[in-house]
């Protein structure tokens, strides 16, 4: 992602950014990004893993909108197709930054060179004498709320962690044709070791509010079924028989 500048009313008063453009992103993106207060919603629709992101290799929560690299099954004809919206997409393209002037404060921020600006067609973010707009209006109302979040799925991640209740796997998609293609970096909860964790361990995640959303990520997996229906309801794809969840101790699970 390109540098972040600070949205300010007085130089970006004329802007105005494509209503789609959220969903034009989302078309190509097999993996969503999620906070963990999002996870008993966005179950409703979406299998749900962690991932790690950037160098450093942080946790991320993620929310699987396809079985195949760069495609998304919840987005048909220009349209959201799914009960839940991921407040990332909910937000695009305005993100939260540390503010320029104070370290301690953020505000809202855009990439300046993304083409779903323009000073010629769209919605106005801005209204007269400056005022907020009602898209930037609501995606700055979630994004306050962002940096909580934020804080709450790395603790949440960490702790898991902590816990040793992570566990790697990948998704082996099986087709029709007999051929097959793979989904790595994901993990999900070691379901064996939550089962045998002390009692101390299980009320540590409950009196923190985890249990959950752990138990939602388990139970997620089996939206996977979901996803191989989306997948064959495609015109021209080619038909997936099966999907095995593979990790480091069993390979043979199958959806």
């Amino acid at each position: 992602m390109a540098a972040l500048t600070e949205l300010k009313s007085d130089i970006h008063s004329d802007w105005k950014v494509a209503p789609n453009c959220a969903l034009e992103v989302a078309a190509t993106q097999h993996i969503l990004n999620l906070k963990v207060t999002e996870i008993g919603k966005a179950v409703s629709n979406f299998p749900v893993f962690f991932t790690k992101m950037g160098d450093d290799g942080q946790w991320s929560i993620s929310a699987v909108a396809c079985l195949e690299l760069d495609k998304n099954l919840f987005v048909k004809d220009g349209k959201w197709d799914a009960t839940y919206m991921p407040t990332g997409l909910q937000t695009y393209p305005f993100f939260l930054m540390q503010a320029p002037d104070d370290d301690k404060k953020f505000t809202v921020g855009i990439e300046e060179s993304n083409p779903a600006f323009s000073t010629t067609e769209g919605q106005a973010l801005f209204e007269s004498e400056n005022k907020a707009g009602e898209m930037l209006s609501k995606a700055t109302a979630l994004l306050q709320d962002e940096l909580k979040n934020e804080v709450h799925s790395y603790q949440f991640a960490k702790l898991l962690e902590e816990l040793d209740l992570i566990t790697p796997v990948d998704l082996v998609v099986q087709y029709v044709s007999g051929t097959n293609n793979s989904l790595k970096g994901l993990y999900t909860i070691d379901e064996a070791k939550l089962q045998s964790m002390d009692m101390e361990d299980v009320v540590k995640l409950r009196d923190k509010g985890y249990l959950a959303p752990l138990y939602a990520m388990l139970i997620s997996i089996y939206q996977l079924n979901g996803l191989i229906r989306r997948h064959n309801a495609v015109d021209g794809a080619e038909r997936i028989k099966q999907v095995k969840i593979e990790t480091q101790k069993d390979a043979n699970q199958a959806l």
